[in-house]
């Protein structure tokens, strides 16, 4: 079992469900899943190609998942968190 972790601006589109369960085998299928459920939540996480939106940040166990994005496995107590670059001036 995957937990994702939504928070700042992204709660709304999850319906403010902070936390969110998965047993998908990879991020790709997760983050689906999620979609699937929330359907405002794919054109605010994915561009036009399905590509994450650099603006986004996905952590798996406190790591930051780099090159090898959405075909990254998933294991048992895997912890997702999605995390907005915010700019300011």
């Amino acid at each position: 079992m995957t937990t994702l972790r939504f928070s700042g601006l992204l709660l709304r589109f999850v319906d403010y469900e902070r936390t969110i369960i998965s047993h998908a085998p990879v991020l790709g299928d997760a983050i689906a899943e999620v979609e699937d459920r929330f359907p405002r939540l794919r054109p605010i996480l994915r561009d036009g190609e399905g590509r994450m939106r650099a603006t986004h940040r996905v952590f798996i166990n406190g790591e930051l998942s780099r090159g090898a994005g959405l075909t990254t496995p998933l294991h048992e107590d895997d912890d997702i968190e999605f995390l907005t670059a915010i700019a300011g001036g």
